[in-house]
């Protein structure tokens, strides 16, 4: 069984001037900050995610032969 990425976002402040928020991956506990949604999903993508790391170690359909 596949295990999926956890994290937690907090979110400390929304204004007129954006957000202010940290993604922490539960596994590892490395956290990174954001200040936009754009940073935001940017995080979510560049944390270690043990899906990831499956998905990433699979081979593709086209290099099966």
């Amino acid at each position: 069984m596949e295990e999926l990425g956890v994290y937690v976002v907090r979110v400390y402040r929304k204004d007129q001037a954006g957000m202010t928020g940290v993604v922490e991956a539960v596994a590892s506990g490395e956290q990174m900050p954001f200040h936009t949604t754009d940073q935001l999903w940017r995080a979510l993508y560049d944390l270690p995610s043990p899906r990831r790391h499956f998905l990433d170690n699979k081979p593709n359909e086209e290099d099966q032969t």
